[in-house]
């Protein structure tokens, strides 16, 4: 279980790990630049206090990507699209092909509009959570939620987040939410129902975040990650770059706090045993678990 030390209203220190306690701001990614303490300050307060963490790791927020402290850090990445206009992006940045799907999914009777953050939405977020129980290899951990909790967990950062529906015969078959910084934006979550896959739910989604984008003053969208780990190109990262997402790297920092910490940092043990793993026992495992599960499905 995560422990956490508070620092100030904005700033909350979750920590993880037991022979190596590594410690991030609580939410760093999502909460707006200028309310976050400077790093020099968080470093500064945690150094005074007990049960610190052995390492303090901080990303470095866009849209600066050049590294601002004299802190150790590793080069990590984001898919960005950056771009002028909505007209600019699809006319100009995105494959032919992505051009081509997002014309077909309003041929094909789609439509998306922003929509509130309501009952109505939350309700058709269940049923798109509760499609199926296992995506992309693995156990779907939004499964079998309760609207309470789906409701609860969608309802941050409401100030400044845009949702947008995908909607098939009023059936909302997809949903997208984008939370606002100045003018980065970045998209927490995008999901659509597998069995209207072929109506390109999600290319139409993005292209009606990047109007949102347009409209709220923001001139760059960040998508997770380009490469996860050591995956290497995949099809997550290939549909990226066709709709206009190219790889930004951008610091990581790494900071020791305690004796520890520094020898930890000194011997590259700061990513636990699973960063020393080679890619492709990492693929392996990916393939097997995405077997048991077909399996659990499937028994016959």
């Amino acid at each position: 279980m995560a422990r956490s030390l508070s620092l100030a209203p904005q700033t909350t220190i979750v920590m993880k790990g037991h022979l190596l306690r590594i410690g991030e701001v609580f939410d760093e990614f999502w909460i707006r630049s200028k309310d976050l303490l400077d790093l020099p300050e968080i470093v500064a307060r945690l150094r005074t206090l007990p049960g610190r963490p052995d390492i303090l790791t901080s990303v470095q927020k866009l849209p600066h990507v050049t590294p601002q402290f004299s802190y150790y850090y590793e080069w990590d990445n984001l898919a960005v699209a950056n771009f002028e206009s909505h007209s600019a992006w699809f006319e100009t940045q995105i494959d032919r092909s992505a051009r081509k799907q997002i014309r077909q999914s309003a041929k094909a009777g789609l439509r998306t509009e922003i929509v509130p953050f309501n009952d109505d939405l939350v309700k058709g977020i269940c049923s798109i959570y509760n499609e199926l129980p296992v995506r992309q290899g693995r156990k779907f951990w939004h499964y079998g939620k309760d609207q309470e909790t789906v409701k609860a967990e969608n309802a941050t950062y409401l100030e400044r987040s845009v949702f947008i529906g995908a909607f098939y015969e009023n059936e909302l078959i997809g949903f997208l939410k984008i939370v606002l910084d100045g003018e980065v934006a970045s998209l927490m979550q995008i999901l659509s129902k597998a069995a209207h896959f072929h109506r390109r739910p999600n290319n139409a989604l993005l292209s009606k975040a990047v109007e949102a984008c347009e409209r709220e003053g923001a001139r760059s969208l960040t998508y997770g990650q380009y490469i996860y780990g050591k995956k290497g190109q995949s099809s997550l990262a290939e549909f990226k770059d066709s709709h206009g997402f190219k790889r930004v790297d951008i610091p990581r920092y790494y900071i020791p706090l305690t004796l520890r910490g520094r020898v930890a940092l000194k011997c590259r043990l700061h990513k636990g045993l699973a960063s020393w793993m080679p890619a492709s026992a990492g693929s392996l495992i990916v393939k097997l678990r995405a077997r048991y599960y077909q399996i659990r499905r499937n028994p016959r």
